[in-house]
């Protein structure tokens, strides 16, 4: 390696990188000097701010070093090629995007070095939104820049900075709302283009989506059964007839609070904003998915400050911005929500599309709050909420749909939905309603209390273990399950009342006896929950 790469730049990029540079840049008669590392969220390439010193053109510059790799897909979807279309094709809103200086240098086997301007044309003058979060929230513990007054940021200015992100990747990047003819999605492939192959055997969301085969999900905090996101990203929720004419264009593909640079010296300036990673740039993209991604991931990164109490009126507004609970949240909450909403519709309204727009808002919730069900970045104690959030929003979305969103194999009747008596699959499950204190007891004195929870887990996934549990009970000293329902003892009772399962899981159905207690279903996760009558 020779001395145009600076040695603690040269270490970073590892020997194979560095010597190519090293060469490159000898040729050019350029320097490169680390001013220092950027962590770049959840991505491992080395992103470097480097001085570039270009002796032929007696010119210095400080520019942004980032080596690509080619992990999957072609070399034309590395992110230097996305991000030469997102240039090309941006219009006058290329200003609010970086641009890429000198051709990307092959750096050994898929590995490519690239250079970038410094979008806002100096780093010391921006900061990524997320700053500007977390000093409204006062949750920052970030140093202030050396000589720099300190930053602050109220909740309007940050509401406004943020809805001005939206307005312009809709207004102006964009461009007006368009769905090509003849052009439908089914809902798989919908959800696809959220998640991608995440759900793929090796995928992040492929355990969740194992643990979670049934067609339900019963959740805390819920007092109904709720459709099993899961379950529709597969196709077997919806009759493959429901399918939608997605409104599709220009998306970056992964907007966020730390791909948004603003411009906050001397002042906020909300309309100074810059993009940055674009290498999910898409041309013809689900327009839903960059607004929803943005405002989620907001609330992702600001969970602390949101109350346990606050999850369920926060998934209200987020189904329903003009009408929903915004008084039950903090105020910078649901300010935020309220106005990247009003961008949006004011965006898509004038085509009269905005029913077309909500709909499909709530197929990108879904999807979307499973993106940050599975990543690392998202504490295990919120997963809960994002899981909540996704099984409510596909809930909304088949009540906007009454005519097409039957779920597949479901009847019309009280008990839609409702696995038949006599399937195998559901027939453990009422077994294990009945006895499970019985069997969490048992389990509990050989140490057992976990393998016994999941059973209940499974339960309530709609899994079928009518083997494991069989074994399981043997195991326990009990008698192999019975998955016959109903009790002795039923005179005096009119013949035709049964009590069901409350929340529409299984088939059991019991005969309370005389004078004695109404049944109770033991899966519920808050609390054992009285049966339902059959004569409601």
């Amino acid at each position: 390696m020779t001395d145009h790469v600076d040695p603690d730049l040269a270490e970073g990029l590892g020997p194979e990188v560095a010597d190519v540079l090293g060469a490159w840049a000898e040729l050019h008669d350029r320097y490169y000097q680390l001013d220092y590392w950027l962590v770049n969220g959840r991505s491992r390439a080395p992103v470097a701010v480097v001085t570039e010193t270009d002796l032929r053109r007696v010119a210095i510059a400080q520019l942004v070093l980032k080596v690509l790799t080619v992990s999957s897909g072609g070399i034309r979807d590395l992110e230097y090629g996305r991000h030469l279309r997102a240039v090309e094709q941006a219009g006058s809103f290329a200003r609010h995007l970086s641009r890429f200086v000198h051709e990307a240098i092959p750096a050994g086997t898929k590995r490519w070095i690239t250079f970038q301007s410094v979008a806002g044309e100096t780093l010391g003058n921006s900061e990524v939104l997320t700053v500007l979060l977390r000093r409204m929230l006062g949750i920052s513990t970030d140093p202030e820049p050396t000589k720099a007054a300190p930053l602050t940021c109220d909740p309007p200015t940050f509401a406004a900075a943020c809805a001005r992100v939206v307005r312009g990747v809709l207004n102006e990047w964009a461009g007006p709302p368009f769905t090509p003819p003849g052009e439908t999605w089914d809902l798989p492939h919908f959800f696809r283009q959220h998640i991608f192959d995440q759900m793929d055997e090796g995928g992040r969301l492929h355990g969740w989506a194992d643990r979670h085969q049934g067609s339900y999900l019963s959740l805390p905090g819920e007092s109904t059964l709720l459709p099993n996101p899961f379950a529709v990203a597969r196709g077997e929720f919806f009759d493959p007839a429901v399918v939608v004419r997605p409104l599709i264009g220009r998306t970056h593909g992964d907007l966020h609070t730390d791909n948004a640079l603003i411009q906050v010296r001397p002042t906020i300036e909300p309309s100074a904003f810059y993009l940055i990673d674009t290498a999910l740039y898409e041309d013809s993209g689900p327009l839903t998915r960059d607004p929803v991604h943005f405002v989620l991931y907001v609330i992702a990164r600001s969970m602390e400050a949101i109350a346990p109490a606050q999850h369920a009126p926060l998934i209200d507004l987020l189904l329903d911005p003009p009408s929903g609970p915004a008084h039950l949240l903090p105020g910078w909450l649901a300010m935020l929500v309220r106005q990247t909403d009003a961008e949006a519709i004011a965006w898509v309204r004038p085509s009269g599309l905005e029913d077309r727009w909500r709909s499909q808002t709530l197929l990108s919730i879904a999807a979307c709050a499973l993106l940050f069900l599975g990543r690392s970045s998202t504490p295990e104690k919120d997963k809960p909420f994002f899981l909540r959030l996704a099984a409510r929003a596909v809930a909304r979305f088949a009540d906007t749909e009454p005519r097409r969103a039957r779920p597949t194999g479901a009847g019309q009747d009280s008990d839609a939905g409702r696995p038949s008596d006599g399937t195998r699959r559901v027939a453990w499950i009422g077994w294990l309603c009945r006895e499970y204190p019985h069997v969490r007891t048992a389990a509990g004195l050989r140490g057992w209390e976990d393998e016994a929870e999941q059973f209940r887990d499974d339960a309530l996934g709609g899994l079928d273990r009518t083997d494991d549990l069989t074994d399981f009970v043997r195991r326990l000293g009990g008698p192999t399950p019975d998955p016959r329902f109903g009790t002795s003892g039923s005179e005096g009772q009119p013949v035709d009342e049964a009590y069901l399962c409350p929340i529409e899981l299984c088939p059991r159905r019991e005969q309370r006896p005389p004078g004695g207690p109404v049944p109770v279903c033991h899966l519920t996760r808050d609390q054992p929950r009285r049966m339902r009558s059959s004569l409601g």
